[in-house]
């Protein structure tokens, strides 16, 4: 058997594990060989690993697969958590020194979902590096090195964030998933310019008790896999749920493609990529059609205009601890609370009022459809060193989360999906449907999913 385990999907290290091809023990001591054999960047996806901890759970899971006794199929696979989620004993620090200071003589209980992990026997094996409080989606922290885009890896690009170590340790092979958070994109960013796919379900489908807020309103818990069916199984794992996944395709399904979306900003062959794209799908009996959705841009429009609710309530859940510590902060993370600070509660009540209000036109035009596609990013990952200058930090950040913040805002649930161009490696189209259709979803997207590899 070929033992480059880094390279197969956790579904297919289930089956292995399943029919006793390989042990929860040898499968641990691969990845923990890997990383300590990985490069330098590579090392910086992770903050904490969990050697000793993570061999305990893998002799727990290898002697209940010699007794048939396994508790989910991902039992004795190793998976790796943001550095926002508590782990009992390893309180989270948000890639924070500041909160790493105050938080690491404190106790902390397993969040829920880590409780949810293990009673489904999966193995924990290290936290991963993130922007700090979460708060950026190019991959830049400041106070904590991140690895640099790994994909791109002779290039030095932004590797996409907020939860960048998630991504980066799932593509250079550290971790076969991981589990980051999305508030504005910070899933779906890394994991396109990693080509990997990326989940952000609804708001509160996964638990975020236990996690570390950035903005309550729209925080979800999301992970980063390395197929639609990794995610279909982790999904019921951690929402704890037993979704099956089947989808009627006997019958008319229509797919909304949003072509003012993201679509007029990437260039000639990537936009003909998506074109080809869409011609496939087509192929497979769904009916696809271009639309417009100017409310998708208007959000865009009005968080330029009067701010982000995100940073309105990342500053209220944070300023007790920063008001006074705010120069300690990564520069580029500051800036973005201090624009939180000025907006003022009158404000952010007109705000979520015009946001409800796009929000129902939104969906209002997209109920004679069943699912809705966008390119997931509009542009390849900028330059490392470009993003020295604080003015083209905050540009290129602003339109990358431009990308994809309309799902968190109008509360909708999305997968996205590489296409797996060798040329335009970073180019992933978006599945996205309404709330709480996450089931048909994941179906719909392991179905176009077959189309791209």
């Amino acid at each position: 058997m070929n033992k480059n385990f880094k390279k197969y999907s956790a579904y297919y290290l289930g089956s292995l594990l399943e029919r006793k091809k390989i042990d929860p023990i040898a499968l641990l001591e691969y990845f923990i060989l890997n990383f300590k054999r990985s490069l330098k960047d590579q090392k910086l996806s992770f903050t904490k690993v969990f050697m000793k901890e993570a061999l305990i759970e893998a002799n727990q899971a290898w002697k209940r697969q010699k007794k048939n006794e396994r508790l989910s199929y991902f039992d004795g696979i190793p998976i790796v958590w943001k550095d926002l989620i508590d782990i009992q004993g390893y309180p989270a620090f948000a890639g924070s020194k500041l909160i790493k200071n105050i938080r690491r003589n404190q106790s902390a209980k397993n969040a829920e979902i880590i409780t949810l992990a293990k009673k489904n026997g999966l193995v924990t094996l290290a936290k991963t590096s993130t922007v700090e409080f979460a708060f950026g989606g190019l991959g830049i922290n400041n106070t904590y090195k991140l690895p640099k885009n790994l994909m791109f890896s002779k290039q030095n690009l932004a590797p996409g964030g907020s939860s960048t170590g998630s991504a980066t340790a799932v593509y250079s092979g550290l971790a076969p998933m991981s589990v980051g958070t999305d508030t504005a994109g910070s899933v779906r960013i890394p994991a396109a310019w990693h080509s990997l796919v990326g989940f952000k379900p609804s708001y509160r489908k996964i638990s975020t008790k236990g996690v570390l807020p950035l903005s309550k309103s729209f925080d979800t818990v999301g992970t980063i896999c390395k197929s639609v069916k990794d995610t279909q199984i982790l999904f019921n794992i951690l929402s704890n749920k037993r979704y099956n996944y089947k989808f009627d395709f006997s019958k008319n399904v229509s797919l909304a493609s949003i072509e003012n979306m993201n679509f007029p900003m990437l260039d000639y062959l990537s936009k003909s990529k998506i074109e080809e794209l869409k011609i496939k799908i087509s192929k497979l009996g769904m009916f696809v059609k271009n639309i417009k959705v100017p409310e998708f841009e208007e959000l865009n429009d009005l968080v330029t205009s009067y701010g982000s609710l995100v940073n309105y309530e990342a500053w209220k859940s944070w300023k007790n601890t920063i008001s006074y510590n705010i120069k300690v902060l990564d520069s580029n993370v500051a800036d973005r609370f201090l624009i939180g600070k000025e907006i003022k509660f009158g404000s952010a009540i007109v705000l979520k009022k015009k946001i409800m209000k796009l929000k129902q036109k939104a969906l209002s035009k997209l109920t004679d459809y069943d699912f809705y596609i966008i390119p997931t990013i509009g542009i390849k990952p900028p330059p490392l060193k470009s993003l020295e200058n604080k003015g083209r930090y905050h540009y290129f950040n602003n339109l990358v989360l431009n990308n994809t913040r309309a799902a968190n805002m109008f509360d909708l649930c999305v997968v996205s999906i590489p296409t797996f161009l060798k040329k335009r490696k970073w180019l992933s189209i978006s599945v996205i449907s309404r709330k709480n259709n996450e089931e048909k979803l994941l179906a719909v997207a392991e179905k176009i999913e077959s189309i791209l590899r």
